[in-house]
């Protein structure tokens, strides 16, 4: 069901090799250009000499280490918007793809850009095979404005029953029934807040059960920025605590209740509805111990050497912490590499990063993480060709 890469791009990948010339005028890493027909194969041996160095920190973690593990599965890359995160999460998939392991890269950021970094649209909310990579590279886009339009749209159906059958898609069904049951459905009738990350959530629930997700050895996750992102990791423990209370709620109802409710034959139907609620909490349990599974799960910040990005950065970790969500790794993209000669501006540019850069080995959130440094590229980051490019250079 699942088909590999042709033969072509398969060849067509494995020719481009990692390249890291730099500009003495103006720093920055130049990326190979294409010619028509074949990939420009460059010197490897510059890299080396060029890029920044790939880590620092307490641990050696390696792109071994990531590749080689079998526990390890979910990887979710976050971050301030605008610092690269879905080049980065891309990245990631592909050097995952090229190293065996057959990927999903998921979608979480309502402001999608998977389908430009590929250069492929992955569009409609299904798996989408990415073309290139050695092994099977799938890509899934969570659409929230179209599940708000149809959100809307299934209101209006059926005297409002459509509102049921759209969150049974969505595997959120069991709430629709009990909300329904304790007449509040005129809630449902606009989208409720925090339906992005409630339809992430769902998705999530699907990696753990379906059959279909199975196959993938990783799953990357291109998370929405920082607020939405904490939204998401904190839902689980929303909801088990909201479905608590309607658990606890329903219990007073049903032992007030439990003489009338057997006359009527009803005591069934309604410990089924509990049950259901139950089994919901279950897997909202799951979903928020894997979140914080430190063998399973590894949540990796991406920012970009600014004070303002890095102060975000600092904020955000000391929030995941509290989540208990697992964090060894910090990427520092679009940093300026080695250079004989600057022009002014990248003097005072060079400069601004150096201060922002010193700020992370000070900074008690972020001094323990291993540092990733990401550099400055001369050109857009976009096709499978580019993203091995930078996967080379950045998960070493």
């Amino acid at each position: 069901m699942l088909a590999t890469a042709s033969p072509h791009l398969q060849a067509a990948a494995r020719r481009l090799s990692l390249a890291v010339p730099v500009n003495q005028g103006c720093s920055s890493v130049r990326l190979p250009r294409r010619r028509p027909g074949r990939y420009a194969s460059v010197r490897a041996a510059s890299a080396s000499a060029a890029a920044p160095p790939a880590k620092e920190g307490a641990e050696d973690l390696g792109f071994q280490e990531m590749s080689s593990g079998t526990r390890r599965r979910y990887y979710m890359l976050g971050g301030k918007g605008g610092v690269g995160k879905t080049s980065c999460a891309a990245s990631l998939a592909v050097r995952f793809a090229n190293d065996g392991h057959p990927t999903l890269i998921v979608s979480t950021d309502p402001a999608h850009s998977l389908s430009d970094s590929f250069a492929q649209d992955l569009s409609g909310g299904t798996l989408v095979q990415v073309e290139g990579p050695d092994s099977p590279l799938f890509a899934l886009e969570i659409n929230p404005e179209k599940a708000r339009e149809e959100f809307r749209t299934a209101s209006q159906k059926n005297g409002g029953t459509g509102v049921k059958d759209f969150m049974d898609n969505m595997g959120l069904g069991v709430l629709a029934e009990q909300l329904g049951e304790l007449k509040l459905g005129e809630l449902l009738d606009t989208p409720p807040p925090g339906l992005d990350e409630a339809i992430a959530i769902s998705k999530v629930m699907q990696f753990l059960e379906a059959q279909e997700y199975s196959m993938f050895s990783r799953i990357v996750f291109d998370t929405a920025p920082t607020g939405h992102t904490l939204r998401l990791l904190s839902l689980p423990d929303f909801l088990d605590a909201s479905i608590g209370k309607i658990l606890k709620l329903r219990s007073k109802i049903a032992s007030a209740t439990s003489a009338i409710k057997s006359v009527f034959g009803q005591e069934v139907q309604q410990q089924d509805a509990a049950n259901k609620l139950e089994q919901l909490r279950e897997r909202m349990l799951k979903v928020r111990e894997l979140f914080r599974d430190t063998e399973s799960t590894e949540f990796i910040i991406v920012t970009i050497p600014t004070v303002m990005a890095i102060s975000e950065s600092s904020r955000l970790h000391s929030s995941l912490q509290k989540e208990s969500v697992p964090v060894r790794r910090l990427i520092v993209n679009q940093v300026l590499p080695p250079s004989t000669s600057d022009c002014k501006f990248c003097a005072i540019k060079r400069k601004d990063q150096t201060r922002a850069l010193d700020m992370i080995r000070s900074d008690s959130e972020l001094m323990g993480l291993n540092i990733i440094e990401a550099p400055l590229v001369d050109m857009e980051i976009r096709g499978v060709p580019a993203l091995k490019f930078l996967g080379d250079i950045v998960w070493k």
